[in-house]
């Protein structure tokens, strides 16, 4: 009840601070000495219920961030595998077989050499005597359009040379009229290669990717390294001379390939 509702007397305490001591009706909570408290928010217990993981449990959740929306990149294509560096060396000019000691001694240095399968074929004029006139036509059109690609080039002479991806054989000599057997030897092609002073080699056609030992994904216009050779592959040089919609982009690729190759270096 409030001092005014009491006698004078009682008053003089409500001079002094005190200014409720019963009341005829209910208090609010604040102010009331005899209401139970309201029990704590389970923010404000002790113990448990205060840890960090249970106040983060009491907050509400976050909206999950949406993905960035990036443009779809589609897989590379798989380049051929290069040959480790430093575990093979050239075989010495005179450790060569015959046949190709003889071929290197007749070559022309260059920092690129071009081989395809028939081109020890075209170097030496030979041919079945069956097919001689067809031997003879695909070698000029073999030649017209090597020379049409060197000259679209235009790189300084001396650039380029020819070296065979395989040589005749020496298992037996040839009959009268009969094509001599050629065969492949990439340790002396690679090694001759190195004597030539080559840093590029261009190799034309699937049966001289096979016969030099290259990766079997290589694939034309393709590159790597391989036998301390930049290796550029190419189609079959039949298939180029015969196809003129690939030769816009066989010289395109070429020009760009043989770029670091052909720049002096400083």
């Amino acid at each position: 009840m409030a001092f005014a509702d009491l006698s004078f007397s009682a008053a003089l305490w409500r001079g002094r601070g005190l200014r409720w001591l019963t009341a005829g009706a209910a208090l609010p909570p604040g102010l009331s000495l005899t209401a139970e408290a309201a029990p704590p928010a389970a923010a404000d217990r002790p113990g448990r219920g205060n840890s960090p993981a249970s106040a983060r449990a009491a907050r509400p959740p976050r909206s999950a961030p949406r993905p960035e929306q990036r443009p779809e990149r589609r897989a590379p294509q798989a380049a051929p595998a290069a040959e480790a560096p430093g575990r093979w060396r050239p075989l010495a000019p005179d450790a060569l077989p015959q046949g190709w000691q003889s071929r290197l001694a007749a070559t022309r240095p260059g920092l690129v050499a071009w081989t395809y399968w028939n081109l020890a074929r075209d170097l030496a004029g030979v041919g079945s005597s069956a097919d001689a006139d067809a031997g003879a036509q695909g070698r000029s059109l073999r030649r017209a359009f090597l020379a049409r690609l060197l000259r679209e080039l235009a790189h300084p002479a001396g650039t380029h040379t020819f070296w065979p991806a395989c040589m005749p054989g020496t298992a037996r000599a040839p009959g009268p009229g009969e094509e001599p057997d050629f065969t492949a030897h990439p340790e002396a092609f690679w090694s001759g290669a190195a004597h030539l002073g080559c840093r590029a080699v261009i190799v034309m056609g699937s049966a001289a990717v096979r016969a030099l030992g290259l990766p079997g994904n290589a694939r034309p216009l393709s590159q790597l390294r391989w036998r301390g050779q930049h290796v550029l592959v190419l189609w079959e040089v039949d298939s180029l001379a015969e196809n003129a919609a690939r030769f816009g982009p066989t010289l395109a690729f070429l020009r760009q390939a043989l770029r670091p190759v052909t720049t002096p270096r400083r």
